[in-house]
């Protein structure tokens, strides 16, 4: 089986996690098929070297779809990509395609993702399947471009490494309370609840606390602002994008995870399940695809979105807990994440395959 992977996110040595879920699922598909090429786009900062790369980009995807034959053509994001591939399918009907869809592609974050839209529902209709990352997307796929139940599939985007993200054995300041906070800093991620909702928190418990931020954005100045403004120049750590190996030791640090997303484009979440993995409880808004693994009481908490009162509810309620409380939850934290092994998502991606190629 030859197949052909398109994404205009892919990491690189200076943004390591960008895109690394695309990266970890083109490993899972090199061990299920015989060959994958790949054509893939790197994060860049300068808008016009930007523009030259996805005229790059757009070329080698419209000239490899017409000259070169696969039994799969395999995308990553609708929206950024559409044109050339129905440029190239109107010229060629029989190009097998399977686009991913994943989260902004489907709920659009900014004008210029909500004129792309009318691309995504032309290409949806085209493709000979869809994949979602989780049930709570499927419904969402179905209801808003009238794709049929039998032609979408559910993948978790490549599922988690768990002989990677695991707890491991150190020692560690119990004195010390630590919440984490893994994800951009943009837009509705709920950056901002979470920094407001530790901040609330420390006034309440009155703990010595620290809350741990990994990820970058285009909020960093106001991130920045906020911390100051609400006096936590102490009590916050901040790190940008890490590669996966130094992230999995920051979640063996955290107590709690936070996962405040207001974003209904949450398709699935998989730094809570990262997180779970490691045997860290889940703090999350009640929202999107989060629901699919949190289960309130039992592997951490939801939160009501956008309430930063909230996080700090559960911040206390979580703190209060008896140890063997805290052991319950992190011990069905770790468990839940089963279900998203790599090598589960993996064993399912080689029947998945098989289907998509027919």
């Amino acid at each position: 089986m030859k197949i052909l992977v398109i994404a205009n996110m892919f990491p690189s040595k200076e943004y390591p996690s960008y895109g690394v879920f695309v990266k970890n699922h083109v490993h899972l598909m090199k061990e299920a098929a015989d060959e994958v090429e790949t054509i893939t786009m790197r994060k860049e900062l300068n808008k016009w070297k930007k523009l030259w790369l996805y005229v790059c980009f757009y070329w080698r995807i419209f000239f490899t779809l017409l000259f070169k034959k696969h039994d799969l053509v395999y995308l990553h994001y609708a929206s950024h990509s559409a044109l050339p591939i129905l440029g190239a399918k109107f010229l060629n009907r029989k190009i097998n395609l399977t686009v991913n869809v994943h989260g902004s592609d489907v709920f659009p974050e900014t004008t210029f993702q909500e004129r792309l839209q009318q691309w995504v529902k032309r290409l949806l209709k085209k493709a000979n399947h869809v994949v979602v990352p989780s049930d709570y997307f499927k419904q969402v796929v179905m209801k808003r471009y009238g794709i049929a139940s039998e032609l979408i599939l559910i993948s978790p985007s490549g599922g988690v490494n768990r002989t990677l993200f695991a707890p491991q054995k150190k020692e560690r300041d119990t004195s010390l309370f630590r919440v984490g906070y893994v994800g951009r800093i943009d837009v509705d991620k709920g950056w901002d609840d979470a920094l407001r909702g530790f901040s609330e928190f420390k006034h309440q418990s009155g703990k010595k606390a620290e809350l741990i931020m990994v990820g970058s954005g285009k909020e960093n100045a106001q991130k920045e602002a906020l911390i100051e403004e609400l006096d936590l120049q102490n009590d916050v750590r901040c790190y940008d994008l890490l590669p996966q190996e130094e992230l999995v030791a920051l979640y063996n640090e955290m107590d709690v995870f936070v996962f405040p997303s207001r974003r209904q484009g949450e398709s699935l979440g998989l730094v809570g399940i990262e997180a779970m993995a490691c045997g860290v409880p889940v703090i999350g808004s009640e929202i999107a695809g989060i629901k699919g693994y949190l289960v309130e009481g039992e592997n951490g908490y939801f939160t009501e979105p956008g309430k930063p009162y909230s996080i700090a509810e559960k911040l206390l309620a979580f703190n209060a807990s008896s140890e063997e409380e805290k052991r319950e939850l992190k011990r069905h934290a770790f468990y839940s994440a089963a279900p998203y092994d790599q090598l589960h998502v993996q064993k399912d991606m080689t029947e998945m395959l098989t289907v998509l190629a027919k």
